[in-house]
């Protein structure tokens, strides 16, 4: 980008990683559109490194000057985009996240509705998109006639990063070589589909090579591996739109060949365009890119030049530029978005599909007329559900803000805004010190007798107890805690379990918590109902196959849980049990 004369758009980099440091600081500060405003990271020595001393730099997102900022570059690990990239929109501030946007379809929800408040938009897309020969690829697309089929794929000889520990864990990644590759590869054909999510999707993952040091990205100079990973190395998909166009999908971050080889192959009525090159940073190229076109037998070769590893982000960042420009922006990365996540969710569902609960042969009975069998189990979130805590939540919060933090003012709006989630999970989405755990826990303690049952809340689960329905207490705070605090109120003996997020691997919004909790109750996802205040319930009831019901009679963000479409909307205790146990139901 040339000419330009319009001041440069004032950039926070979120994160000071490796791409970070490797790829947005250096290519930021030399583009005429852009100036660095500032990094952003908990870490202190991390921040001193990315801004080589010259930078600003802010421990939270919090501490970013009020107007200083144009621009957030979101550059945290997976699992922190969407938090990070929803906190900045509804700041009014518009966010760039390259991949993934986000993890899961609740967090596309969460994201379209702080585009909404805030009023600016998420920007979004590989550079991969822009790569030359990709670009020219693209253009050739347009002249073999009707689309048939995609086929792209992404497999590294030698590239499994762990990214200091989180690439490889699931419950920070988000998964392996689908989300990291895969996400490329469908953005990349992004321009050739059709709107709207895909009609069918299914698919395979592999572990093969996912534990084997050889196999290490290098080049990233990531942290060693800690153990073995938990996410896929290889995907395969076939993918299919509504007109009927297919497309195959591999991404493998190792194999047996000798070097990394992407390609992508478009064929149409008309002919086929194929280019096979390397994508990304890895130095096991297999050479420059070839790009061929072939029509009734005959393949002509297309000139393209090679380029330096790299040069497509300097188009990304001039296309930034534009779209940030642009007033029509809002909602395109957003609907692009949701279709990249929702194909991710139903591969990796279709790859690792839940098995059929076996025939209770003592439930042959039809109900006397349709109206859904109560369930046999309801599963609770407990603060803003159960209880109302919300007073002690922000005098405990503030307490331990001000003891470990000091001065300023608490951020306890934001920290509502992601209630539901373990609260060691919250302080690293907001930048805040881990430290803050343990004033938090004290305050909250010596605060309990302050806690109360919301009304109507006993009498719902005394009838749940009485018609035999199994409940379950699944929290964002510790089990020991959940179970103290239902103790004090007199109701422990009305749940069969009560667990806490400390002790499943892995917290809400994921569904872990969730399943093991059927597991306990001895129940199928089509049996039972979660109740939650927060979109991280509801993610959570999702991914574990149950039925999600907001409930709305505390603090709750309701727009966002609107937002996020719940099977249920109840608005109090008494609601749920009309909805869940209707009175001419047949009892089994």
């Amino acid at each position: 980008m040339t000419g330009r004369t319009t001041p440069p758009i004032r950039v926070a980099v979120i994160g000071s990683g490796w791409a970070a440091r490797s790829i947005w600081l250096p290519r930021l500060t030399a583009h005429p559109a852009f100036t660095v405003a500032g990094v952003v990271d908990p870490d202190p020595r991390a921040r001193a490194a990315a801004g080589g001393g010259t930078l600003p730099a802010f421990a939270s997102v919090a501490d970013l000057p009020a107007d200083a900022v144009d621009l957030a570059v979101v550059a945290v690990p997976n699992h922190l985009h969407a938090p990070v990239a929803e906190t900045v929109l509804r700041a009014g501030v518009p966010a760039f996240v390259e991949k993934p946007v986000c993890l899961t379809s609740a967090e596309v929800d969460r994201l379209a509705a702080a585009e909404a408040v805030g009023g600016a938009p998420l920007l979004a897309g590989s550079a991969a998109r822009f790569r030359a020969d990709v670009r020219a690829l693209l253009d050739l697309a347009g002249t073999v006639g009707d689309l048939r089929h995609l086929s792209v794929g992404w497999v590294r000889a030698r590239g499994i990063p762990d990214g200091a520990g989180w690439f490889t864990r699931r419950s920070l990644s988000g998964g392996g070589a689908l989300v990291d590759l895969g996400w490329h590869l469908l953005d990349v054909v992004a321009p050739l589909l059709p709107p709207g999510p895909f009609r069918h999707v299914v698919g395979s993952v592999s572990d093969d090579f996912i534990s084997d040091p050889r196999l290490r990205a290098g080049w990233r100079r990531d942290a060693p591996l800690g153990g073995r990973g938990d996410v896929e190395d290889t995907a395969r998909g076939f993918l299919v739109t509504d007109p009927g166009l297919s497309v195959s999908l591999t991404a493998s971050w190792a194999s047996h060949q000798p070097s990394d080889v992407t390609t992508v192959v478009v064929e149409g009525s008309a002919g086929t365009v194929s280019l096979t090159c390397t994508f990304g940073f890895s130095p096991d190229r297999k050479g420059g890119p070839v790009l061929t076109l072939t029509r009734d037998g005959e393949v002509e070769t297309v000139p393209v030049g090679e380029e330096p590893v790299g040069a497509e982000y300097g188009r990304l960042l001039d296309d930034l530029a534009t779209r940030w420009a642009d007033p029509g922006a809002r909602g395109a990365a957003i609907r692009e978005a949701r279709r990249t996540v929702d194909a991710i969710e139903r591969l990796y569902a279709s790859a690792a599909p839940r098995p059929l609960p076996a025939p209770d042969p003592s439930n042959h009975q039809l109900p006397e007329r349709p109206l859904p069998v109560p369930p046999r189990a309801v599963v609770f979130d407990l603060d803003g559900v159960l209880v109302d805590s919300f007073g002690v939540m922000r005098q405990a919060f503030t307490h331990a803000y001000r003891e470990v933090v000091g001065s300023g003012e608490p951020p306890f709006a934001e920290y509502n805004r992601h209630l539901g989630r373990y609260f060691p999970d919250i302080m690293r989405i907001m930048g805040l010190p881990p430290e803050m755990e343990e004033p938090f826990v004290r305050e909250s303690t010596r605060l309990a007798d302050q806690v109360t049952l919301f009304p109507g809340v006993e009498e719902l689960l005394r009838q749940l107890r009485e018609r035999g329905i199994g409940t379950a207490v699944a929290t964002g705070k510790a089990g020991w805690r959940a179970r103290t605090l239902l103790a004090r109120l007199g109701v422990l003996d009305l749940f069969d379990h009560v667990i806490g997020s400390d002790e499943v691997p892995r917290a809400k919004p994921a569904p872990d918590i969730v399943l093991r909790a059927l597991r306990l109750l001895g129940v199928g996802p089509g049996e039972a109902v979660m109740v939650g205040d927060a979109v991280t319930d509801l993610a959570a009831a999702r991914g574990a196959g149950v039925t999600a019901v907001a409930a709305l009679w505390g603090e709750t963000d309701e727009a966002a849980l609107l937002a996020a479409e719940p099977d249920l909307t109840v608005r109090k205790p008494a609601e749920l049990s009309e909805s869940v146990l209707p009175s001419d139901a047949v009892l089994r």
